[in-house]
């Protein structure tokens, strides 16, 4: 190794060095730290809004922005974009041709995210949501509602389970999916709904396949867990949502 006072390639002016900045400068991060894909957390929801997320090419999407804070000494956090659906193929079932296996679709997914939340977090207000049901003309209505029953409730605890999801070679966390179908399902066979969120941790577990991709998530080198979304929405609101009272 290069001694610096010998070596003839280094030139060093001792003149330029100023530590005079330490006393003002954090030398660690102590900022929040992020939930890891692939276990259960005690947390609380902080935020729920309707947004937009900016794509490469300007499009704007629209979103539902969820928080998750861990309680007591689980300070990590956990952000979500939950993408609206706003496209005919939202709407649509697929089925896999190999397998058979059906797979609801993107709306009945998001119906069944944010519904099993409300139920969780606010079961009242969950009951009012299902009861003005009939009344609902837009998905903006529905989710205007959803955003209602949630807000303020940031002081409910109940666990959350995350997962992994694969993407460029890096593992972030996210939230599984909310409902499924059943293999023989027909146009008119409902989805079941998965626990993703319960008031009870024994109500919370993870399939076969996740605990396989548990076990070489945890076998693998530490990812960065920041994750990335977009997507899109579009409606319109007919009704008063004020007259509902959610709890």
């Amino acid at each position: 190794m290069c001694d610096l006072k010998k070596c003839k390639n280094v030139i060093i002016d001792m003149n330029n060095f100023n530590f005079n900045g330490l006393a003002e400068t954090s030398f660690t991060n102590n900022g929040p730290q992020y939930l890891r894909p692939y276990d259960i957390y005690e947390v609380n929801l902080t935020k729920i809004e309707k947004s937009t997320l900016k794509g490469k090419d300007g499009t704007e999407y629209g979103v539902v922005t969820l928080e998750f804070k861990g309680c007591g000494d689980n300070t990590g956090v956990y952000n979500h974009n939950l993408f609206i659906p706003n496209k005919d193929s939202d709407f649509e079932r697929r089925v896999n041709e190999t397998s058979g296996v059906h797979y609801p679709s993107a709306f009945e997914q998001f119906q069944f995210t944010l519904m099993q939340l409300t139920q969780v977090i606010n079961p009242a207000g969950a009951k009012k949501i299902i009861e003005n049901a009939s009344k609902l003309k837009s998905l903006d209505q529905f989710i205007d509602l959803i955003v209602k029953a949630l807000t303020g409730k940031n002081d409910v605890k109940f666990f959350l389970k995350l997962v992994g999801r694969n993407q460029n070679g890096s593992v972030y966390s996210t939230i599984p999916n909310a409902c499924v179908l059943s293999k023989d399902a027909t146009a008119d066979t409902k989805p079941s709904a998965i626990n993703f969120v319960s008031l009870d941790k024994n109500l919370l577990a993870f399939t076969n396949y996740e605990m396989t991709q548990m076990k070489s998530y945890k076998n693998a080198k530490p990812t960065n867990m920041e994750a990335k979304s977009t997507d899109s929405n579009s409606s319109e609101e007919t009704i008063d949502l004020d007259d509902i009272d959610l709890g």
